[in-house]
């Protein structure tokens, strides 16, 4: 009789110590891998990748081309006060570009700051310009994973004497969200490890690809 129970005994713990095992198989089936983050792809929805409509529009155009011997000044770009650096490096941009381009005899920078137009184009006439470039940010959307980046610049060329616009265009881009990624470089033994980071321009980066096409928008009225 003794000898029945110690044998069912031990068959009782055999079964207990099978079944431990198999929950513990299962804990260690079930555990989810380490995963990178910025690995994953991003789920995008319409609201949230697209940004406002982009437009690209020259409303007006000058009858005649640019006279080659004015002189010219290209006026720091409006924008709001924490787009200032960015203001400032597109205008700097949009000087260099029309100095290679040659559009005009003298090419001034100025970074004078004004209320209004009209204060501007009197800040003109009153320095002797014959063609004023005033440009504004309107939009800068700072893109990622879930949304694109955009840019959008309006441009204004005007004569200050007749204070007469002879150009006039708003211009953007927009670029598609991009996933940011990891890259690890393996150097030798000891496995130095660099990470890069992929992800959607800056706000420069995308100012700058706006102001080339203006700037071939306003060679096209060269003298």
């Amino acid at each position: 009789m003794r000898r029945q129970i110690m044998h069912r005994m031990m068959g009782v713990s055999a079964a207990w110590v099978v079944v431990a095992l198999a929950v513990a198989a299962c804990s260690v089936a079930v555990t989810p891998e380490v995963t990178v983050l910025s690995a994953k792809h991003s789920t995008l929805t319409k609201s949230e990748s697209e940004a406002p409509p982009c437009l690209n529009e020259v409303y007006i155009t000058p009858e005649n081309p640019f006279p080659f011997g004015s002189r010219a000044a290209v006026f720091l770009m409006k924008s709001s006060v924490d787009a200032r650096e960015v203001s400032e490096y597109l205008t700097d941009l949009t000087h260099k570009l029309l100095l290679q381009k040659q559009l005009f005899h003298i090419i001034e920078k100025n970074d004078e700051i004004f209320n209004d137009l009209k204060s501007q184009m009197k800040y003109a006439r009153d320095k002797k310009y014959d063609i004023i470039i005033v440009g504004e940010i309107e939009k800068i959307i700072m893109g990622g994973e879930l949304r694109q980046s955009m840019m959008a610049i309006k441009m204004r060329v005007i004569n200050p004497r007749t204070e007469v616009t002879l150009l006039y265009l708003d211009h953007c881009r927009t670029a598609p969200p991009r996933r940011a990624i990891s890259f690890t470089d393996f150097d030798g033994l000891n496995f130095p490890v660099k990470f890069y980071d992929v992800k959607a321009p800056l706000p420069k980066q995308l100012g700058a690809l706006v102001v080339a096409e203006i700037s071939n928008i306003l060679v096209q009225f060269k003298e």
